[in-house]
């Protein structure tokens, strides 16, 4: 019995290492992926699937469309729900009226389109969602968490680890803002106050 068991464990612990090993190979190219990447949008599963590129270092990266410019980015008076910290509504602002007529981001990833299903994010198909670094200035790397009043509600605002920081706007068929103070774990739709 003793022997069995060993035998079994082994053949396990096998298979999940030339499993593990292969994974990455069945995502990168080939029919498996075509096949994962025709699912995106598909009515019956309406899964979202990311759909990389291989890049001139030979590293795949996720979808970057030219920006499409949108009158209805364009800031206002102000947000709704109201953004009570002044440094983050001007810098969310001040990044939408960059967007509003596509001027150039500061990073690469800025502008990728963002496939993954969150929590409290309305679950839209492929190619909806766009992704956004919110830089606030007084936010060096190294900076903690801090707090953020929006709508009267206190939320806090994930700590700075790497240059671009935790803060980003999602935009939705480049009209519909969100904003996520925590790197993808809390989204707050907000509206511009004409």
């Amino acid at each position: 019995m003793r022997k069995i068991r060993t035998t079994l464990l082994l053949g396990s612990v096998a298979a999940a290492a030339i499993f593990a090993a292969g994974l990455p190979l069945l995502f990168a190219a080939g029919p498996a992926y075509d096949y994962l990447s025709g699912l995106a949008g598909s009515p019956a599963t309406d899964i979202p699937v990311p759909v990389p590129f291989e890049a001139e270092d030979g590293v795949y990266k996720y979808e970057n469309p030219p920006c499409v410019p949108s009158e209805e980015l364009l800031p206002g008076r102000g947000f709704f729900p109201p953004v009570s910290d002044a440094r983050r509504e001007r810098a969310i602002a001040d990044l939408l009226a960059r967007l509003a007529v596509c001027r150039p981001m500061p990073y690469d990833n800025d502008g990728n389109i963002h496939s993954k299903p969150r929590p409290g994010l309305p679950r839209q198909p492929y190619g909806y969602y766009r992704e956004y670094t919110l830089i606030v200035p007084g936010r060096p790397t190294g900076a903690g968490p801090e707090p953020v009043v929006i709508g009267g509600e206190t939320y806090i605002a994930g700590p700075v680890l790497s240059f671009r920081g935790a803060e980003r706007l999602l935009i939705g068929d480049h009209r519909e803002i969100y904003y996520t103070p925590d790197h993808y774990s809390t989204f707050i739709r907000l509206d511009i106050v004409r």
